[in-house]
């Protein structure tokens, strides 16, 4: 049986030092290519195309979709202004992972969505975020964590009946390093794991093609063999094999 191709949507790199300050490159993290070969599929970078039509032809040469995690989501796609803690944002790169999100909904493709990626998934459907957690959560705790990237700091409680509760059981370690969060759900997914200071960590598509986002990041945690995030990985692509 052929190994599935697996999509990542890529980001641009804005070099600010050596020879070439200014310069942009597509680029991901290497982790996403190894988890995605750890998990039985053939990674290839979909870069950030000037052409939409283009970009959304990319997902003709892909049997799933990854959306990386990256720079802050552009608030007036959610129809707000931005907020004093709002981080950088790239127009170019927000409107390529639309683009591709709702591409793959035509297609049926299935998506996950790692860390910005699950919240563009929400965005992409109607759904809205917080612009920095730390001044507009009561009471949420540190999600930027202060450890190596492949350590598990803080705890996900899961949904029952959830892909995600498969994979992490009903009580499950992730890591964490991000400063925006899903707010209101996009209409047609549930929440299937939550931090326990109510931080979404992960949804899930109730219908139509598998789409799934979590909060953390596990190709970080795959990097450094952990199994349960591996298994995350295999299980998804499995789904691009149906």
């Amino acid at each position: 049986m052929k190994k599935p191709v697996i999509g990542i949507a890529a980001n641009i790199l804005i070099v600010e030092g050596g020879t070439m300050p200014g310069i942009y490159r597509a680029y991901v993290n290497n982790d996403y290519v190894e988890s995605i070969e750890m998990g039985g599929g053939i990674p290839v970078l979909l870069p950030v195309l000037t052409n939409q039509e283009d970009g959304a032809r990319l997902l003709e040469l892909v049997d799933g979709l990854v959306l990386s995690g990256g720079y802050d989501v552009a608030p007036d796609l959610y129809g707000e202004q931005p907020s004093p803690l709002q981080g950088f944002t790239m127009r170019e790169v927000d409107t390529q992972y639309l683009q591709l999100i709702r591409e793959a909904d035509r297609r049926k493709k299935p998506v996950l969505g790692i860390c910005k990626g699950a919240q563009m998934m929400n965005v992409a459907f109607g759904g809205t975020l917080y612009q920095d957690l730390g001044s507009q959560l009561t009471g949420s705790f540190q999600h930027v964590q202060k450890a190596p990237r492949g350590d598990a700091t803080h705890m996900v409680d899961t949904e029952e009946e959830s892909f995600i509760k498969s994979i992490t059981g009903k009580r499950g370690w992730v890591n964490s390093f991000h400063h925006q969060a899903i707010k209101d759900m996009a209409e047609g997914f549930l929440v299937t794991a939550r931090a326990d200071d109510g931080v979404v960590e992960c949804i899930e598509r109730q219908e139509g093609s598998f789409m799934c986002g979590v909060q953390w990041h596990p190709e970080m945690m795959a990097k450094f063999q952990n199994e349960t995030m591996i298994n995350l990985f295999r299980q998804f692509i499995l789904k691009c094999m149906d």
